[in-house]
């Protein structure tokens, strides 16, 4: 078992304990693996709904290893084992024509189930695509059935659309995130700040899923952490975010470098107190308070290119469970990792959030 970096925040009476993140299994799937006909690779995000019991996951696949594809699955955990992640159905992305999403444009990187039932009276699905900034492809939501028919989607707005090299979202560093805080709230978030915020904060956006082709209602400075000091090309960036019961969030930070190092760190978000910065043109000048996080584990490298996060089912422990799964980039040799962690929490800060509860507060009057 392995017991990751804690962080204690204390005060100078007393001290309190954050959430203890700790590894207890891992599963690698070969490069080299199938499901249903489909090369298992570029898995960017993960997905639990309790609800139906059921796993989402989203590869980043373009079309060019199989169709722009989500899946639903069995993550199957017996005990404090991990023991197979079992696909259920392939969703090759499509428009309500049947004509199937294909380019460089669907670039999927991150999956959350909406539980409300849809006509058939199953949950629909949201995924985000970076787009492709180079190209001019902004980055996009999509709603999708379990049939993967798109429903909806909600295009970036103005001021994250790339624009070349003066404003927007980069290249490959788009909507890398979404957390479902409430019924038809979602948070998303890019990767890297946009070119126009300078090198620190990252905007959180909240859409309103009623609304489809609408604007962000609220944004939040994010602030990242540093790259990795004294390595060739270091970048980080925001890959994952998790919408907790009590208004927090869990983020997910990954670091890399030209020569292929990973690092992966887990955060816990507190929202109180942050300056809703929407409609401000530059994060880069300051002038607001942005969210504050504290460090839960420090992973490093031990896992490998981690994208998505989810929370999963109870444990037999009680514990929370915490799924992580790597993106091998369709690389020969190289796994598609899924990682178990159970999270020992006994001031129950880590709780889903309600995705069927009422959202009106979050959005506020727009």
């Amino acid at each position: 078992m392995l017991h990751l970096t804690l962080v204690v925040a204390a005060t100078a009476a007393t001290a309190v304990a954050q959430p203890e993140i700790r590894q207890i299994d891992k599963l690698d799937l070969p490069s080299d693996h199938s499901w249903l006909g489909t090369q298992v690779g570029g898995i960017s995000g993960i997905d639990f709904e309790p609800g139906w019991n059921s796993w989402a996951l989203i590869s980043d696949d373009k079309g060019n290893h199989g169709p722009v594809r989500g899946y639903l699955a069995d993550v199957q955990i017996n005990g404090d084992r991990l023991t197979n992640v079992e696909v259920n159905l392939v969703m090759p992305m499509c428009w309500g024509t049947g004509e199937l999403m294909k380019g460089p444009q669907y670039d999927g990187e991150s999956i959350r189930f909406l539980p409300h039932r849809d006509y058939f009276g199953e949950p629909t699905l949201i995924w985000a695509s970076e787009g492709a900034a180079q190209q001019g492809y902004p980055p996009r939501l999509y709603e999708v059935c379990t049939g993967a028919t798109r429903m909806d989607s909600w295009t970036a707005p103005e001021w994250q659309r790339p624009d070349g090299r003066r404003s927007g979202a980069k290249n490959n560093r788009a909507y890398e995130s979404i957390a479902i805080l409430a019924d038809r709230v979602a948070m998303v978030a890019t990767e890297e700040p946009l070119i126009q915020d300078g090198d620190t904060f990252v905007r959180l956006s909240i859409f309103d899923l009623n609304k489809p082709e609408s604007d962000p209602v609220h944004e939040y400075a994010y602030p990242l952490d540093p790259p990795m000091k004294g390595e060739p090309g270091a970048q980080n960036g925001l890959v994952e975010l998790i919408g907790l019961a009590d208004g927090r969030l869990l983020s997910m930070e990954r670091s890399w470098t030209m020569t292929a190092k990973q690092s992966i760190r887990i955060f816990l978000v507190e929202m109180e107190g942050a300056t809703d910065v929407l409609g401000q043109d530059s994060l880069n000048s300051g002038g607001f308070t942005g969210v504050q996080k504290t460090l839960l584990a420090d992973l490093g490298g031990s896992i490998g290119n981690a994208e998505g996060m989810c929370l999963g089912p109870k444990l037999e422990s009680g514990h929370q469970s915490l799924i992580l799964c790597t993106d091998n980039n369709f690389a020969p040799g190289i796994p598609t990792s899924f990682v178990l962690y159970e999270i020992v929490d006994p001031e129950g800060k880590v709780v889903p959030a309600d995705r069927l509860a009422p959202g009106e507060a979050l959005l506020g009057a727009h």
